[in-house]
C-alpha cells in the first residue's frame, strides 16, 4: 500500500470521480493487486473504522470486495467460535433518499458490511434498470413536491412564523 497524495478540498470543490469526497482533509493510497490490505482509521473516541480490500479470485489484479468494520458499536461474541464483531448500524442513500437502512423498530443491525468491486456487479442490464427507475421516481417526487399549491392564509400564516 501507498500514499499517493494529501491534499485539502474545499466545500463543493471536490471531485469524486478523482476519489475526492467532500470537503475536508484527503489522503489518497494505492493498494497492492493480489493481496489482502486493511486500512484503519483511529477516531477521537479511540474507536476504530477499518476498510478490509480482499482480492478477486478471478483476476488477481482486480478487488472482489471491500468489508467495513466498526467498533462503536457493542461487541458481539460469535457462537461459531469465530472472532467476535461489534454491532454496526448502516444507512444507504440514493439520489437523495435512503435505500435501506439497519436502524429502527423491525431492523437488524450487522457486525460487518461489504461493498462489492467487481465490475460484474454493476455492468448488467437489471442493475442499469434499477437506478434509472430510482432517478425517475426521485425526479417525479421532486416535481410534485414543486407542485404544492398553497391557499392565500396558509402562505401567510408561513410568512409570518418565518419572520
Amino acid at each position: 500500500m501507498q500514499v499517493i497524495g494529501q491534499k485539502m478540498v474545499e466545500n463543493g470543490q471536490s471531485d469524486v470521480s478523482n476519489g475526492e469526497f467532500n470537503g475536508g482533509e484527503h489522503t489518497m493510497l494505492r493498494l497492492e493487486p493480489g493481496k489482502y490490505q486493511t486500512i484503519s482509521v483511529q477516531l477521537p473516541t479511540g474507536n476504530f473504522v477499518t476498510l478490509a480490500f480482499v482480492p478477486g479470485h478471478r483476476n488477481e489484479a482486480d478487488f472482489e470486495c471491500m468489508d467495513i468494520h466498526t467498533t462503536v458499536g457493542p461487541r458481539v461474541p460469535r457462537t461459531d467460535g469465530g472472532q467476535a464483531g461489534y454491532l454496526q448500524h448502516l444507512v444507504g442513500f440514493t439520489v437523495g433518499t435512503d435505500t435501506f437502512t439497519t436502524r429502527g423498530e423491525g431492523k437488524m443491525p450487522t457486525t460487518l458490511a461489504t461493498l462489492l468491486l467487481r465490475e460484474e456487479h454493476y455492468n448488467n442490464p437489471q442493475t442499469m434498470e434499477q437506478a434509472k427507475g430510482l432517478l425517475k421516481r426521485k425526479q417525479q417526487e421532486d416535481a410534485a413536491r414543486k407542485k404544492v399549491h398553497l391557499d392565500p392564509a396558509t402562505k401567510n400564516l408561513i410568512k409570518q412564523a418565518s419572520k
